[in-house]
């Protein structure tokens, strides 16, 4: 332990973050600081300065999931009603390290201890009450060349003291498994945090999901599933959801083996097993990307994402791998399970990345509603959107005629608003971002009409993607 006189600036830390992310459980996870931007706080920017000093030759490192950490934390470990600051850091010499030093001060001093292990990256870090003692764990996902490895620690009268490492536990790298994956939520409102490990196996292709509760400073393992045909471990997305007022569940996306796309699956805890949703049924959804799961009419249940493959052409992926639109349908998981469990549809929307808007699709146009980009009026700086109404189906390329053009989308960036040459066409502003202006021109007042359409409903149904 090395010893360091701070001139009292410790003690004098105020509770301000100026880290890049906020994390979605707050109250679970630390004050993130000095991320990436300029430190405007001068105590923390004292507090800095000596974390670059103790760290000596050792670089700072931002962990993997910097959404809910930073490269230095002010948090309370030990539940003395005192912050210490704790940073990762990275030591590339002979020994290649990665780890973290926890930071107290007292009476002016401060005292420093440091945890090491043999690896190039930190991929996970979080602190968390594990076992309900009052004290947060230290949680640690370390990866030396190919392997993860789980690190669990603790902060205990000024010493770090390590519970869980690959030294000292078999329960998720035996044999071929060498990826790991973590996630640390109270899942069915017990008040007491579940451990979510997730490890994947290269040869086989299986991915294990393991639910466990950390106590007397060991991992019990509640319950196990195996989901098969997994393509990779890198492109596994799972995230806390709810899938009513009052329970949570986990969201996997996972990428299939058998093609390019990702396979959803629910899985939520009850009476200690973990359940799965959809299983094998026919309620499985399968999209060709990744979409995030989200909460889209803010009614606190997640909603599942299904890509209207209708909606995927030629022309959205001419400048990329990832659609430049997509009309998407959401649904949310109906509560059953076996050959009952199923979803139900909530919205659809129609989402454009390149311009950063999207369309809330009017209920009685769901599944009749087709856009494609006019690039003969495009521009650098100007877009036309057709809006097509498809009285009986989906527009698709053999049924042309089935279409009629209900309204044209004018997306102008707001720096050329003003030169009137670069605008072909002009309309009823309907829309505005911080970059671009959109204004809705050509309209069939004929078939708005009908559909119950028009200009002052259309501007509550464009928005920001988030």
């Amino acid at each position: 332990m090395r010893l360091l006189k701070l001139i009292g600036v410790l003690s004098l830390v105020t509770i301000f973050s100026t880290g890049c992310y906020k994390s979605e459980n707050v109250e679970n996870n630390p004050i993130n600081l000095f991320d990436e931007l300029p430190i405007y706080n001068e105590e923390k920017r004292e507090i800095s300065e000596n974390v670059k000093i103790i760290a000596g030759s050792a670089d700072l490192t931002l962990p993997s999931n910097s959404i809910e950490v930073g490269k230095i934390n002010e948090i309370d470990l030990n539940n003395d009603k005192k912050d210490e600051i704790v940073f990762f850091e990275k030591r590339e010499d002979i020994r290649n390290e990665v780890g973290f030093t926890v930071l107290n001060s007292n009476d002016n001093e401060s005292n420093d201890t440091s945890y090491t292990k043999h690896g190039n990256k930190i991929e996970y870090a979080n602190f968390y009450d594990l076992d309900n003692d009052g004290n947060k764990e230290i949680i640690l996902l370390i990866q030396d060349k190919n392997i993860i490895t789980l690190n669990i620690c603790r902060y205990e009268e000024g010493e770090i003291k390590e519970l869980i490492s690959n030294e000292n536990y078999d329960y998720f790298n035996k044999d071929d498994f060498t990826k790991l994956g973590v996630l640390v939520d109270d899942l069915d409102d017990d008040n007491t945090l579940e451990l979510v490990v997730y490890n994947y196996n290269y040869k086989s292709k299986e991915m294990d999901l393991n639910i466990c509760h950390f106590k007397d400073n060991q991992i019990s393992i509640l319950d196990r599933l195996v989901f098969e045909n997994i393509r990779n471990f890198e492109d596994i997305e799972i995230s806390v959801g709810n899938i009513s007022s009052k329970d949570k569940a986990l969201f996997l996306s996972l990428p299939n083996n058998e093609d390019t796309g990702y396979t959803t699956q629910v899985v939520y805890l009850q009476d200690k097993e973990l359940v799965n949703a959809f299983g094998d049924t026919k309620s499985q959804i399968k999209n060709g990307y990744f979409i995030p799961f989200e909460d889209v009419n803010n009614d606190g249940i997640t909603n599942i994402p299904k890509i209207e493959l209708s909606s995927v052409t030629i022309d959205t992926l001419s400048t990329s791998t990832f659609p430049t639109s997509l009309i998407i349908s959401w649904n949310k998981y109906n509560g059953k399970q076996g050959e009952d469990a199923d979803v139900i549809f909530v919205s659809q929307i129609y989402y454009n990345y390149e311009a950063n808007f999207r369309f809330l699709i009017p209920n009685n146009l769901v599944g009749k509603l087709s856009v494609i980009e006019d690039t003969e009026n495009r521009s650098g700086n100007y877009k036309v959107f057709n809006f097509y109404y498809n009285s009986t189906n989906t527009y698709s390329e053999t049924s042309p005629h089935e279409r009629k053009l209900l309204f044209t989308l004018n997306v102008t960036e707001k720096t050329i608003v003003d030169d009137t040459k670069n605008i072909s066409k002009t309309g009823n502003n309907v829309y505005e971002s911080d970059k671009y202006i959109f204004s809705v021109s050509d309209m069939n007042m004929t078939e708005m009409k009908k559909l119950d359409l028009n200009i002052e409903i259309l501007k509550d149904y464009f928005s920001a993607i988030k």
